[in-house]
């Protein structure tokens, strides 16, 4: 990476930006105050200064007035002409001005017509410096006017004025160390920032940081590194919603590593069920090939043979609806209709089976109409599904009955049979797929192992519910219960049944009920 690059990165770092942000808010703080402090402080002094040198002219006045009475006192009647008299007061107050009263250059000067004038500056300018004094061409000059002055005792009056101008002011050296000390801090006060900065920035991003690597180690497939509170709200906050990402991503792993596992299962388990009829049709094909079957031999493997295709066929058609269920493309036709006319269907249409195994088949039904939104094809199925399991294994000589009761919230319906009932270890898991329990009599391995599967899936895409009773010896009761509105509605049901069929593909291959 080239410099540019690497200067480019450096800049989209969060912590460069706070460090640069908070010298940038110090750097313009102090920057806006210098300003205002050098456009202040000049005008503030510049007016004391010449607050002063007015006082500082007053000030001349009076002791001009003073150094004339005193003269007076001293010689009343003095016959000094005016104009040598006035000399001689203006030359001492010119120098007394001057030099310490005020440091500038001074002029006394009365106006025409005599126009008499005094004028002097300090002479000790290295002693002015000494103290921090300059010559200050902003102040001044000062006027003081006409002023009025008696000089003796018959009353003769002149009238001076007084002209202050380069007076020698501390201000610009007040300013200049004023200036000093505004750089000097305000160097310091960058610097301190740009501490201060680095430390704000590393305690800020330090949790982003950390919160950082947690993700990395998630991405990595560490899934249950989870971040902790910082103590920054903004960071603890984005932590608790990355806990609660990384919890749901956890929880889709593993539901997806489960999925897996079944799927393997599933794979197994087809393979395993399809093996049986096919090595069967096999062996009939082989033993019909090789001629030496007389006619009766091969009437009974033809029949044979027909019904291990039936097999495949019910086999086949089972996997293909529980595949389109776990596509969520098992679409129901939902119409409002009586539940009483599939029920009368299904037990007219298996009564025949029910003849020839010698078990009594009988439905009971309100007298009248069941008026229920449902699919009617999909309640066909289920209803063939348990009556079926129930008159196969039901002994001769036993009942199957289909019972169907309406209520204000829905109707429900029961299929209950004398058969030799389930254990209840068993229980929890016959609606699992190719789960045909532990025995494993005749009826069971006939199976396929899927018809429960779904029957379940059935009644929850309607949004019912179904349960099971079972005592060993004295048969068994499935109960579907069937809202009179399905819910959850169509387009959520769809979604429903794909978490279904999810949650309940099979964990172990014992077989099926069905």
């Amino acid at each position: 990476m080239d410099l540019r690059g690497r200067l480019q990165r450096l800049l989209q770092q969060l912590n460069v930006r706070l460090v640069f942000a908070l010298w940038a808010v110090a750097l313009v703080g102090l920057i806006v105050s210098a300003l205002a402090i050098n456009q202040i402080l000049p005008d503030y002094f510049r007016q004391q200064a010449r607050e002063r040198i007015e006082s500082a002219a007053l000030s001349v006045a009076l002791v001009t007035q003073e150094i004339a009475d005193t003269q007076r006192e001293r010689n009343p009647n003095s016959t000094l002409v005016p104009e040598l008299r006035r000399n001689w007061v203006f030359d001492n107050v010119v120098e007394l001005a001057a030099g310490p009263l005020i440091p500038a250059t001074v002029a006394i000067y009365e106006p025409p017509p005599i126009g008499l004038q005094a004028e002097a500056t300090p002479q000790d300018t290295s002693s002015l410096e000494a103290e921090g004094l300059r010559r200050d061409s902003e102040v001044g000059p000062f006027d003081s006017g006409l002023i009025p002055l008696r000089i003796n005792n018959v009353g003769e009056t002149i009238q001076y004025r007084i002209v202050i101008s380069d007076p020698w002011t501390s201000r610009e050296a007040t300013l200049d160390q004023i200036r000093s000390v505004i750089v000097g801090a305000g160097v310091v006060a960058l610097i301190v920032s740009l501490l201060l900065g680095v430390l704000v920035a590393r305690r800020v991003t330090a949790p982003i940081y950390r919160l950082r690597r947690v993700a990395g180690h998630v991405a990595q497939g560490n899934i249950d590194e989870r971040a902790t509170a910082s103590g920054v709200l903004e960071v603890d906050e984005l932590a608790a919603q990355f806990n609660v990402m990384a919890d749901r991503l956890a929880g889709t792993l593993r539901m997806l590593e489960a999925d897996r596992d079944r799927l393997r299962e599933f794979v197994a388990d087809v393979s395993h069920e399809l093996r049986t009829p096919i090595a069967a049709l096999r062996m009939y094909t082989e033993l019909q090939l090789d001629g030496d079957t007389d006619e009766p031999t091969r009437h009974e493997f033809l029949e044979r043979s027909t019904e291990q295709i039936r097999r495949l066929e019910w086999l086949s058609t089972n996997l293909l609806d529980l595949s389109r269920i776990d596509a969520g493309i098992f679409p129901l036709d939902m119409r409002t209709g009586d539940l009483r006319d599939p029920i009368q269907a299904v037990v007219q249409a298996m009564s025949e089976v029910a003849d020839h195994r010698g078990v009594a088949l009988e439905s009971v039904v309100p007298g009248h109409a069941v008026e229920l939104r449902f699919d009617r094809e999909r309640i066909v199925q289920l209803l063939t599904n348990l009556i079926g399991n129930g008159l196969k294994f039901t002994p001769r000589g036993g009942t199957v009955k289909a019972e169907l009761a309406d209520a204000p919230e829905g109707a429900s319906i029961e299929v209950r049979d004398t058969g030799p009932g389930i254990p209840g270890d068993e229980l929890p898991h016959i609606f699992e797929r190719f789960y045909r329990g532990t025995n494993t009599g005749d009826a069971r391995a006939s199976g396929s192992g899927l018809g429960l599967a779904i029957v379940r899936s059935i009644v929850e895409m309607h949004g019912g519910e179904v349960d099971v009773a079972s005592v060993v010896g004295q048969g068994t009761a499935f109960r579907i219960t069937l809202p009179r509105t399905p819910e959850p509605a169509a387009s959520e049901a769809d979604e429903k049944v794909n978490e279904t069929s999810r949650d309940h593909r099979p964990a172990r291959n014992p077989g099926s009920v069905a």
